[in-house]
């Protein structure tokens, strides 16, 4: 099951340090949502089982659907297929039997799909880390647009940020993620398989942990893209981590902190207004603030 799969994955890394590319692979499994299955239901010729990246050709002999997907030949009962109603997002895999692609532990985690041909969320607790009112790999193109050479970013989530960085330009992206059970979902994710590539090296930690380690000047550009701000995640817009960041971006470097439109106040104060300020006492040049997004600083 996924759940415990994903406690010895972290048991793994805290005991031996392993790298992330060690454990975490994509796997390329047929993965679905409800457009999908009623494509099935409806014996379609061609059926997608990356959420509509491709279509694959599909063979009926009565009431089962046989199929070659990634260089696997499955064949499956029409009867079996996960039964979904019109309001649901939930996603599934095909991994000796269709599950969803979610995870029960301490918290709730599960990948959610809002409309055909979009890339999946992320949904913690109930709580989506993506936009649901348009593709969420439209937003990542806002954040990256100014992206270049070697990066550095927190959070990893699903990838997508930087595999865009790529697709962008960037010559190398360094990403930090400290929830095991995220990379989990990204791995059987058919939007997040970049993630896994050569020229993205992902780690699983704590970023504070982590950034103090590196080289000073070693980046180019910076993107911070944390989850909204709450008590659990204030170290993540701190002043200590911009501290941080400012000395690990080269002179020139440029910075992108994602705050987005949900929670644009915490306890009454604004968060993108914090997060300015806090960067101007880092040591950065706030260039540019777009309410509602994130914040544009470099480094003087």
């Amino acid at each position: 099951m996924l759940l415990a799969l994903s406690h010895d994955i972290n048991a793994v890394f805290k005991k031996h340090h392993m790298e992330v590319s060690e454990i975490f692979q994509h796997r390329g499994l047929p993965v679905v949502s409800k457009w999908q299955i009623e494509d099935l239901r409806q014996m379609r010729g061609s059926v997608s089982f990356d959420l509509e990246l491709t279509r694959t050709p599909i063979e009926y002999r009565g009431r089962r659907a046989r199929f070659v997907f990634n260089g696997t030949i499955y064949e499956i009962d029409l009867d079996e297929l996960p039964e979904l109603d019109e309001e649901s997002c939930d996603i599934y895999v095909y991994e000796s039997g269709w599950r969803q692609l979610s995870i029960a532990g301490e918290h709730f985690y599960k990948l959610c799909v809002y409309r055909r041909g979009w890339a999946p969320t992320l949904m913690i607790n109930g709580i989506t880390m993506h936009s649901v009112l348009e593709n969420p790999l439209d937003v990542t193109k806002r954040k990256v647009k100014y992206v270049r050479g070697r990066v550095f970013e927190c959070c990893t989530g699903l990838g997508y940020t930087a595999i865009e960085s790529l697709a962008r330009g960037a010559k190398y992206v360094l990403t930090v993620e400290a929830d095991p059970n995220v990379l989990l979902l990204a791995s059987y994710n058919p939007y997040s398989r970049g993630l896994f590539g050569d020229r993205i090296d992902v780690e699983l930690c704590d970023v504070m942990d982590f950034v103090k380690a590196l080289r000073g000047a070693s980046f180019d550009y910076i993107i911070h893209d944390p989850p909204r701000l709450s008590h659990s995640t204030q170290a993540l817009y701190s002043e200590q981590l911009y501290t941080e960041y400012k000395r690990i971006v080269r002179r020139g470097g440029g910075l992108f902190h994602y705050t987005g439109s949900t929670g644009s106040k915490y306890r009454g104060i604004s968060v993108w207004k914090g997060v300015a300020e806090r960067l101007r006492y880092s040591g950065f040049v706030v260039e540019r603030v777009e309410r509602g997004f994130g914040v544009y600083a470099r480094s003087k």
